[in-house]
Parts: structure tokens; sequence; C-alpha cells
């Protein structure tokens, strides 16, 4: 199709210009749609209740990352960063990397759950120290 000559008549260029929106709306509407994007961090309703099992999951696996981190002769604020970090990269893969059939997305209380862990294991190992 031409563009309309400037001496076409105003109407017949008006009804080109109305053809051209109409095919560009039809192909928009046409074109396949992405997946609607999913909630980074999980909404409340779906995280569950502080006393789940991957809560208690969490908050044993950090305490043991925390306190073998103190055996082997971390400082205390090395032990709490390095475990929080795994804590958040493992809520990170949750958000981006796990099948989608599983739920995708950041649970805040999780990420409670790992630093209750992380500081019990170092305040066991301070325990033990005296």
């Amino acid at each position: 199709m031409f563009p309309p000559s400037p001496t076409s008549p105003p109407s017949q260029r008006c009804l080109r210009h109305i053809f051209v929106l109409a095919a560009v709306a039809l192909a928009a509407h046409a074109a396949p749609r992405p997946a609607p994007a999913e909630p980074f961090l999980l909404p409340s309703e779906r995280e569950g209740s502080w006393t789940a099992p991957d809560r208690q999951l969490h908050f044993a696996g950090s305490l043991a990352i925390a306190s073998s981190l103190r055996v082997e002769g971390r400082d205390r604020a090395d032990a709490l960063a390095l475990t929080v970090g795994i804590g958040i990269a493992k809520e990170l893969y949750d958000a981006t990397l796990k099948p989608r059939r599983l739920g995708r997305g950041v649970s805040r209380k999780d990420l409670v759950a790992d630093v209750a862990g992380a500081v019990a294991g170092i305040l066991l190992l301070a325990a033990f120290d005296r």
C-alpha cells in the first residue's frame, strides 16, 4: 500500500490512515503476550504459619551453618553474615529459579527464621566458649 499522495482527496487519506491504524491495532492484539509477572515477594497468605515445617528447617539449617562456621574459627560477625547471605541466596533461588509449579517468591518469614537460626547458632557456641 502506498502512502496517500498530496493530491488525494482528504477523505481518501483519512480512510488510509484509519486502515493503517486498524491493521496496527489488530496486529498488536494478535501478538503473543508474555505470561503475567509473578511477584518477587510471596503474598502473606501464601507464606504459611510461623511454625511451619519449612521455617523449622530454615532455623535449624542456619543454626547448623552459623555454629559450624564458629567452630571452624570464623568470628561472630563473619558467621552471621555468611549464614544470612546463604539464606538470602536461597530466597533469591526461590524467587527466580524455583520451578513455577512449586510457587515462586521470597518468603519474609523464611528470612526471619534464617536470621534467628544464625543468631541462635552463634549464641549457642558463645555459651560453650565460657
